[in-house]
Order: C-alpha cells, then sequence, then structure tokens
C-alpha cells in the first residue's frame, strides 16, 4: 500500500509539470519588438545612384497638391536618404483582434499609431492617444500580382519557434528596379498575418514573419531588413 501511495504521488506530479509546460507551450505571445535596418553595398549605392533622377521623376509632380513636399522631393539626395537612414524598432502588440503597430527612433515613439484587424486589409491611422482615428487606408485595394515560394525544407529556429523560408515576390513590370522581393522566415505557430509587421498588399494568413529581408531586384546591395529581437 505505500509503494501504491508513492506512484500515486509521482504520477500526480508527473501530471501537474505536464499540465504546466502544456499551458506554456499554449500561451500566445502580444508584444512584439523588431529592430529594422537598411544594410547597403558600394555596388548597391553606384546602382542607386545610377537610378535616381528616373525614379524622382516617376514620383515627382510639380501640379500636385503637395507642391512644397514634391519640391523637396525633387532636389532631396535620395541615395543619402536611404543608405543613411538610422535604426528603429517596430512595436507589434495585440489586443483581442485589433494589432497595434508603432516605431520608436533612440526610445522615443515617433509618428502615431497603426491599427488593423487580424484578417483585414485596412490600415486605421490613430493619434497617440489611440482615441482618434484620422485616415483609413485599404492595402488590399490594388490587386498586385504576388507569386509565392514556399520552402518547408529551409528552416531556422528564432526566438524558440520554428520558421521555414518564404519569398514573395511582388510583380511591378512599371517600375525600374522590378519587382520587390520579400524574402522570410515565417511560423505558423503564431496566428498573426505577415502585415502584423509590414504594409504588405496580399493577406497571407497565420503566417507570422520573424526575420524580413525586402530588396529590388534590379537593385542588388540595397535592402530593408527586420530581426525579431522581443517576444512576450
Amino acid at each position: 500500500m505505500k509503494y501504491i501511495n508513492y506512484i500515486l504521488i509521482i504520477l500526480i506530479l508527473v501530471g501537474f509539470s505536464s499540465a504546466k509546460r502544456l499551458t506554456e507551450s499554449n500561451s500566445k505571445p502580444t508584444k512584439f519588438v523588431f529592430k529594422k535596418s537598411m544594410a547597403s553595398s558600394q555596388s548597391g549605392i553606384s546602382e542607386l545612384n545610377s537610378k535616381t533622377d528616373s525614379l524622382i521623376n516617376v514620383a515627382y509632380n510639380p501640379k500636385g497638391k503637395d507642391s512644397a513636399i514634391n519640391k523637396e522631393l525633387k532636389e532631396m539626395q535620395m541615395t543619402e536618404f536611404l543608405t543613411r537612414t538610422p535604426e528603429t524598432e517596430i512595436y507589434v502588440e495585440v489586443e483581442n483582434d485589433s494589432i497595434w503597430r508603432y516605431t520608436k527612433q533612440n526610445g522615443k515613439m515617433i509618428g502615431d499609431y497603426f491599427m488593423i484587424q487580424k484578417n483585414s486589409g485596412i490600415l486605421n491611422y490613430y493619434d497617440k492617444s489611440k482615441s482618434v482615428n484620422y485616415r483609413k487606408y485599404d492595402l488590399f485595394e490594388k490587386n498586385y500580382k504576388y507569386e509565392i515560394i514556399e520552402n518547408k525544407k529551409d528552416r531556422k529556429e528564432i526566438k524558440g519557434f520554428d520558421c521555414f523560408k518564404l519569398t514573395l515576390i511582388k510583380q511591378n513590370a512599371e517600375s525600374d528596379l522590378g519587382n520587390t522581393v520579400y524574402e522570410m522566415y515565417v511560423t505558423d505557430q503564431i496566428e498573426l498575418p505577415i502585415h502584423s509587421v509590414i504594409n504588405l498588399s496580399k493577406l497571407v494568413p497565420n503566417t507570422f514573419p520573424l526575420e524580413i529581408r525586402i530588396s529590388e531586384e534590379n537593385l542588388s546591395g540595397l535592402e530593408e531588413q527586420y530581426e525579431i529581437i522581443k517576444i512576450e
């Protein structure tokens, strides 16, 4: 009888331990912090210099409503702007079905809040009080074409999450820079879409990126990078 009691105690302790591990593994993170930066090589800078005039001319509209901004765009040094962009931190916070995103630089919040629903492409702009929704923008309004390349053999563990390689190629025949390439390591263990982090104009549900590289096909040596640094 004594040995039976010992066995029962051991089974109960093992049960509590297993339940605790199960609860911990099923807990859903609600806060994410990404480091955003630009990476450039000398060849990338040279290529950008050769395309600067044509890129500015595409965006420049001397008769546009924002004439002051257009004039500044025409005169600005695009290469310096892109290659010397300071590092920032992108914060993603989940509240029920709402995903709030904001940016910090040197520990201070810059800009306002973005809010987006999990499966919605509507990007809501809020002031710093989170009470005034002063603008809405539909990410999915333009029906861009994407090539999707999924490679589940290319895997890595990031912050304890199993990730696989996903590449999205946004077709853009009109741009001098060619198609936009999104190379990512994503996990399906976090039920949030890619556009929680970046303004991707396509719904890829329950595929959350923990590492992102964005580049242009005709502009090698220059890319935008996102790296997860904190998950809670």
